[in-house]
């Protein structure tokens, strides 16, 4: 069993390494940005041409239907994660709420919208998700989604995740998600415009997202 566990470990972690792979591929087709951003001011990724996502179906923390509509009218930074996270979350959305206040303190407008979207559908329900994005910051949002939707979805933005059995409980419920924590950021017309990787810093994702708006 062990043996097992340690090969399936060994599987995610492959995988968690060949998403910077699958992040080249993406930049090499969508990073040649035609823009008035100086690209050597520009910290994260730029895509050459906004692009839109296939159409999608979640359940938002309020219990109401979130779909490719919510991402209009406004800046929306995506971020895939689980509430049992042990450190690439809650050390992603710190960051987040970190940048949030900068761009609060500087009276940027329009602000961005935070969402938290869960790789963790067994356990993550919507009421659960509330109560763990808003600790972060009260005006971030976060949405479930099933299964194969959120499977969906991030082969799309090539994010990468798997389920980690426990090596110390035999509980099914008990196990982990490893998952590569790239932000996804979509313009008001709901296109993916731009992506960050590891590791963030808020104050260099405020600086991004003030570029964009042409506030620098």
């Amino acid at each position: 069993m062990l043996a097992r566990k340690n090969r399936i470990t060994v599987t995610i972690l492959v995988l968690l390494a060949i998403a910077s792979l699958i992040t080249g591929l993406f930049v090499s087709q969508y990073s040649h940005r035609k823009t008035t951003i100086d690209s050597s001011q520009f910290h994260g990724t730029l895509l050459e041409k906004p692009r839109e996502i296939e159409q999608f179906t979640l359940v938002g923390m309020d219990n109401r239907p979130f779909t490719n509509q919510g991402l209009q009218g406004q800046w929306t930074m995506i971020f895939f994660g689980f509430t049992n996270c042990s450190y690439l979350c809650p050390t992603t959305l710190a960051e987040l709420a970190k940048m949030y206040r900068i761009l609060e303190d500087k009276h940027v407008k329009p602000m961005p919208k935070i969402l938290f979207i869960s790789i963790d559908p067994e356990r993550d329900k919507p009421a659960k998700l509330k109560s763990y994005i808003t600790g972060f910051n009260p005006n971030f949002y976060a949405a479930w989604g099933e299964a194969d939707v959120i499977s969906k979805m991030t082969r799309e933005m090539g994010v990468v995740y798997g389920k980690v059995a426990s090596t110390t409980s035999n509980d099914p419920a008990n196990y982990d998600v490893q998952h590569s924590g790239a932000l996804m950021l979509f313009n008001p017309q709901g296109e993916l415009s731009a992506f960050f990787t590891t590791p963030h810093q808020a104050e260099l994702l405020a600086e991004d997202y003030q570029l964009l708006l042409g506030k620098l």
